[in-house]
């Protein structure tokens, strides 16, 4: 994944229609606190994912914020380079 393509990931976005469904779910998963539509179920399953990649999505999101809190809350020290947030996300 090129440079560009990870900026576009960061921001819920691929090139790519089935990456693009599966940022679009993982998005609104993170953005409605795991109260997903039907609509975005649909749109995921449509683009070619099955329950099982589906529950991945999910819990990579759920593990992501776990991570942030924790890290947060007990001050983790960074030792790599920070990626800045970006606009829009």
């Amino acid at each position: 994944m090129d440079e560009a393509e990870r900026d576009r990931a960061r921001q819920f976005d691929s090139e790519d229609p089935k990456r693009a469904a599966a940022l679009g779910f993982a998005r609104e998963v993170y953005e409605n606190r795991g109260h997903v539509s039907d609509e975005a179920f649909s749109s995921v399953r449509e683009a070619g994912y099955g329950d099982a990649e589906i529950l991945e999505i999910i819990v990579n999101v759920v593990a992501t914020i776990f991570t942030n809190y924790m890290n947060d809350s007990v001050q983790t020290e960074v030792e790599f380079p920070l990626v800045e947030a970006r606009g829009g996300g």
